[in-house]
Order: C-alpha cells, then structure tokens, then sequence
C-alpha cells in the first residue's frame, strides 16, 4: 500500500507492504567497465538530491519485480527490455524488506526526468563514488560485487 510505515525497529518507509526497484546494468560487448542506470531523486521526496534506483511501494497483489517495472515506469518514464538476474532483499531489520531488482540490458536507453526524478544516467562501479548515493544503493555496491570494486 503506497502509504508511510513504521516497522517493529520504529523505523519510517514508505509502503506498508515492503518496496521494490529497479537497479539496470549494461556490460559493453568490447569488455569495458559495466554501467547501472541511476536516478537522482528530487528534492521533494525522501533521500531527495541522492542518487539511488528507481523504485517505491509495493501494491497488494504485486511481485517486487511487478512493483519495480511499475515505480521505474512512472518515475522515468521508460522501461526497456530486460533480463533479471536476481533480486537482493535488503530488509531493515524491522519486518520490513526493500527488494533490488537486478537486470541486465543489451543497450543504454535515454532516462527521462519524470515523476520524482531529477535527472538520470549511467555510471561505472568507479563513477559511483563520487556521487551522493541514496543509503540503500550504497550498501548494495558495498556487499556485491557487480561490476568491480565497490564504492566507500
């Protein structure tokens, strides 16, 4: 439910069933550095100004994968064709869960700023650290290793 949430840690999220989004990568057939597909969010919502992942509320009756296409659909505006490789759970600790969705695509696509979004880009594991990131997505880099090292 696209609503505010105060998990059993007293922690704040938004969707009182959990969240989900989208985090695309494109790894160059030459065999050059990997690039993921950001967000910066606007200043007007949570984390605003930080570059993350498109994503939000999970809907009843929604997959995380089925929240994730739908938040990157409206946030911006594009959602390209993609293989999922898998899904990180990221949960707070509280009884509530943040799924990244991960993907592969065989193109960069043009992001567009729409609903919540500020601006879009692609960015390599190296790029990334010199970026604001949003809290969450700066955990996933630490503790996976997709595209090489990770960001501090």
């Amino acid at each position: 439910m696209d609503q505010w949430f105060i998990c059993d840690a007293g922690h704040v999220h938004w969707g009182a069933l959990g969240g989900a989004g989208l985090l695309l990568r494109y790894v160059p057939p030459d065999g050059g550095q990997p690039r993921f597909f950001l967000q910066q969010r606007a200043t007007s919502v949570d984390e605003g100004g930080s570059w993350g992942i498109p994503g939000g509320a999970i809907r009843a009756g929604e997959s995380p994968e089925a929240a994730a296409r739908r938040e990157m659909e409206e946030e911006v505006g594009t959602v390209p064709r993609y293989r999922k490789t898998s899904v990180y759970p990221q949960p707070c600790g509280g009884g509530w869960t943040f799924y990244i969705v991960f993907a592969d695509v065989d193109e960069m696509f043009p992001g567009y700023s729409v609903h919540e979004t500020d601006a879009t880009g692609w960015f390599t594991r190296t790029e990334l650290e010199s970026l604001p990131l949003h809290p969450g997505i700066r955990t996933f880099f630490q503790e996976t290793d997709v595209g090489g090292s990770a960001p501090r």
